[in-house]
């Protein structure tokens, strides 16, 4: 019985590290996974809920904290699935003591988006279940939850 669990705890781990190999060869194939860079610098997040009250008192603060350079709009997602946020950094400013503006209001959206519809925003460390020993495999989705936060998707 015990071999069986640990064959599926195998066969498990092996998927994942197998979508993550896969998913990145993919993503290189092609020109973009819709998350590239627009040619004029906007980027957006779907958030699921009612635009005004997203808009009521001002936006969530890891938006509102750098909403004074920043140009934003607010328009319903299609099929009626709550509302999106484009913002773009203003020509002529910059995002307060950010070297990388795309990664920071990326992040700052995602942000915006977690506290808008969860309360908080979501960390992945520290795990609640303590430290994990280093593993291959544990490594590649350590990197993944890394890049996933102001670059890629997770």
């Amino acid at each position: 019985m015990a071999g069986r669990a640990a064959a599926a705890v195998g066969i498990g781990v092996a998927s994942v590290a197998a979508g993550l190999v896969a998913r990145s060869l993919v993503k290189k194939g092609r020109e973009s996974d819709g998350d590239g860079e627009h040619p004029e610098g906007w980027k957006a997040v779907t958030i699921l809920g009612d635009a005004d009250d997203f808009t009521s008192g001002g936006y969530p603060e890891p938006l509102r904290r750098v909403a004074d350079s920043l140009e934003i709009r607010v328009q319903p997602a299609p099929g009626d699935k709550g509302f999106e946020v484009h913002a773009r950094v203003r020509e002529g400013t910059d995002l307060p003591g950010e070297k990388d503006a795309p990664r920071k209001l990326r992040q700052a959206l995602r942000d915006a988006k977690q506290v808008f519809e969860t309360g908080e925003i979501l960390r992945v460390k520290p795990r609640p279940h303590g430290e994990r020993p280093p593993t291959l495999l544990g490594g590649a989705v350590d990197k993944a939850e890394a890049d996933a936060k102001g670059e890629g998707v997770l």
